[in-house]
């Protein structure tokens, strides 16, 4: 299957994106690099931050590829897509996906069911995401990674 198939069968929807946009997705997933680092967090909040570094990762390719997941089963779409924006592998979207799954009963339904390594392995798989997907835009979509042309300002009489 394709993004184009996914379309059809109503799973993403097409999207224009822009430098902007990719500039400001790939800044959080800097933030949530760092923020899930802190260590005084407890070990779901520091996977789940980490999982958002990792999703907004995601998102900026799939963008890129021009299109934007739909809202029923969001996340899972974004993480599936993975396999063909940026010819992630089967096990690392699995991964992923496992990560998503632990991520939506610790914050929904139990306590204490990520660990200090859980919470580490997410932050790693969200590093190696954020260089995989930056380097995919850099040899696919370098446009997008260039900096904005500065507004003009109105000039004055």
């Amino acid at each position: 299957m394709s993004l184009t198939d996914w379309a059809r069968n109503g799973w993403l929807i097409a999207h224009t994106t822009s430098v902007d946009e990719i500039r400001e997705l790939l800044a959080v997933v800097e933030r949530d690099l760092t923020d899930s680092s802190v260590a005084a967090l407890s070990p779901e909040w520091r996977m789940s931050i980490a999982y958002n570094a990792a999703l907004q990762a995601s998102t900026a390719a799939l963008a890129a590829a021009g299109y934007r997941a739909a809202r029923d089963s969001h996340h899972f779409r974004v993480i599936e897509s993975l396999a063909l924006t940026i010819g992630a592998d089967a096990k690392l979207v699995a991964t992923f996906d496992a990560y998503r799954k632990k991520r939506n009963i610790s914050g929904y339904e139990r306590v204490g069911m990520v660990s200090d390594a859980d919470a580490e392995g997410m932050r790693e798989l969200a590093r190696g995401l954020r260089e995989s997907v930056t380097s995919w835009l850099r040899t696919h979509h370098a446009n997008l990674l260039l900096e904005p042309k500065p507004k003009a300002r109105p000039r004055r009489r």
